[in-house]
């Protein structure tokens, strides 16, 4: 945790800007999904439009954690989910002009300031804590910005995958091996948002030392999210498009790919368990779903 808190405080510096278990809760709406240890998933329900709360599933049981009211120097509502490390969940803030980022213990139950940052989307760690990585936009144009020892480690020129250039990438994953997965598509954001993703994406890798970026397993039309599985051979990808939300499974050596299952209405946010054999995500009508891993 010491490597993450110094890692964060240098990246201030350098940055300028089938079957399914669904929630007791029938309707509510979910809005994003962190496993951060086996048996215990976190994930925010939506309250009303402007509002959200930290919510835990724990052996099948849902309960209520925090609102964003409850987090000290309280800025905004909760926005996003991610791991920090085991037993350690990040959460992102959506404040007034910026995101602010935040743990909370499992252990002690408590929130801790990480960091402000101009805005996110989503954010991921490796396991060391060092490098890290930010989703960064809106309105259907996202990019990538590293953090820590990645910014200044000039793995890949983001700026070719940015909006600036007419293309987004989303999704940031740091393999076991270091190399790191993501989302890209090489098309423009669309000049009018109809609520439904037409451009193709698809699963990026760049490796660690070579900074080549290749692509893996196949295109994917509609709106996608990324999760990567302990261990980080196999990534879960949730695509969602006008009609059933399909999760995939692809192998990030092989690049061989198979459809796991069908979502009535969506399929967001997955998040993988510790042990990798299941994994949960948003589904039709905004609900927690668990499935197992084939």
């Amino acid at each position: 945790m010491r490597k993450l808190f110094s890692a964060l405080a240098m990246c201030a510096t350098l940055m300028a800007a089938g079957g399914c278990a669904p929630s007791v809760m029938e309707r509510s709406r979910v809005g994003n999904v962190a496993w951060v240890s086996q048996d215990k998933i976190y994930f925010l329900r939506e309250v009303g439009s402007e509002d959200s709360e930290l919510w835990l599933r724990d052996a099948g049981r849902d309960r209520k954690l925090a609102s964003d009211v409850d987090v000290p120097d309280h800025c905004g509502s909760f926005d996003f989910l991610f791991a920090v490390e085991p037993q350690v969940l990040g959460l992102g803030m959506k404040c007034d002009g910026f995101e602010r980022l935040v743990s909370y213990s499992e252990t002690t139950g408590a929130f801790a300031a990480l960091l402000d940052v101009p805005s996110a989307v989503d954010v991921t760690w490796s396991d060391d804590g060092r490098n890290g990585y930010l989703s960064v936009g809106k309105d259907g144009c996202w990019e990538i910005q590293p953090l820590g020892e990645a910014a200044e480690s000039q793995l890949a020129d983001w700026g070719s995958w940015s909006c600036r250039s007419g293309k987004s990438a989303k999704s940031p994953s740091v393999a076991a091996d270091g190399s790191i997965i993501f989302l890209a598509t090489n098309e423009p954001q669309p000049e009018q948002l109809d609520g439904y993703e037409r451009r193709v994406w698809r699963l990026m890798t760049i490796s660690e030392g070579k900074g080549a970026v290749g692509q893996i397993g196949p295109e994917l039309h509609g709106l996608p999210d990324l999760a990567l599985v302990p261990g980080g051979s196999k990534a879960i990808v949730t695509v969602s498009f006008n009609g059933p939300g399909e999760v995939f499974e692809i192998d990030l050596r092989s690049g061989d790919s198979r459809r796991l299952y069908e979502a009535e209405g969506a399929a967001l946010s997955p998040s993988v368990s510790p042990d990798g054999k299941e994994v949960a995500f948003v589904g039709g009508g905004r609900r927690l779903i668990v499935q197992e891993l084939p």
